[in-house]
Order: C-alpha cells, then sequence, then structure tokens
C-alpha cells in the first residue's frame, strides 16, 4: 500500500478507531495517542499493508495497543476515567448516563462487543476477528450485554434505584 492509499484508508477509519480506543481506555486524551501511535506504527509498515482486510487489521491494531496501555496502567495502579458519552438533550442525558454506568459495569468482553456491534456498527463476522474469537462467541456475548442492560433498566425504571 502506497502513502496515498494509506492516508486515505487511514482517514476512513480513523474516527471508528478513535471512538473504540475510547470505549477501552475511558480516556479520550489516551483514547488520541493510542490513535496516533497506530498511525505511525501503519505509516511505517505501509509497503507490507493490503488493502484487503485493512479495516480489521486497524481495529485489532487499536484493540492490542489498549490492551497493552491498559495493562501498563494496571502495573503503575492510576485511577480511571468515567467513561462519557456524547452529549444529547437535556431529557436524554439522564438515561445516557444510566446506559453509560451499565454499560462500564459489564464485563470487559461483553462491554467491547456491545461497542464495537452496536456503537461502530460492525459485524459479527468483523468482530469476532478483533477479539479473537468465533462468530457465535461474539453473538453470544453481545446478547448476553444486552441482557443485562436491559434487566438493570427495567430495575431502575420499576423501582427508581
Amino acid at each position: 500500500m502506497n502513502s496515498e492509499e494509506l492516508n486515505k484508508e487511514f482517514l476512513a477509519l480513523k474516527d471508528t478507531a478513535y471512538r473504540y480506543a475510547v470505549s477501552l481506555l475511558h480516556d479520550p486524551i489516551l483514547a488520541e495517542d493510542a490513535t496516533q501511535d497506530l498511525y505511525e506504527k501503519l505509516w511505517r509498515r505501509r509497503l507490507f499493508i493490503r488493502s484487503n482486510g485493512f479495516r480489521s487489521l486497524v481495529m485489532v491494531s487499536i484493540r492490542n495497543i489498549c490492551l497493552d496501555l491498559l495493562r501498563e496502567r494496571e502495573r503503575r495502579r492510576q485511577d480511571e476515567l468515567p467513561h462519557s458519552l456524547p452529549a444529547a438533550s437535556t431529557e436524554d442525558k439522564e438515561l445516557q448516563q444510566m446506559v453509560g454506568k451499565l454499560i462500564a459495569a459489564l464485563p470487559e468482553r461483553e462491554r467491547e462487543v456491545i461497542h464495537l456491534h452496536d456503537c461502530e456498527g460492525l459485524g459479527y463476522d468483523e468482530i469476532a476477528q478483533i477479539i479473537g474469537s468465533s462468530e457465535s462467541a461474539a453473538r453470544m456475548a453481545c446478547s448476553r450485554a444486552r441482557q443485562k442492560i436491559k434487566e438493570e433498566l427495567i430495575k431502575v425504571m420499576n423501582y427508581g434505584v
């Protein structure tokens, strides 16, 4: 892949990679750094990259970079910043915050899968490649995540807890 192709392909995916990094790291600044690091690594290896499967390469690479950063953060025992959701109308903010907290409370695998599928619009086959599992496992993780969020929302709506 030449430099023009790399720039064109990466520009089309950089926002998706950034949002995925934010969902994993819960820190927009660190996510920007991870996305920039990814671009730098891709740039250095641009001659060896094929256009085929570039999206999967970007998503798997950003996931690996984020996991490395999380491991480093854990070693240093730094506190995580809370996950932030995009701004919305005033009546939806409370619900968004509640759903954001519920998503943040999910196990890591389920949180990743629901973000990739529902926020980024990726198919289960691509998600399976990114997280390194089977397509059916990705479907089940997404289904479990949705069910947990639904149950918790019903509890909150019925009891106001």
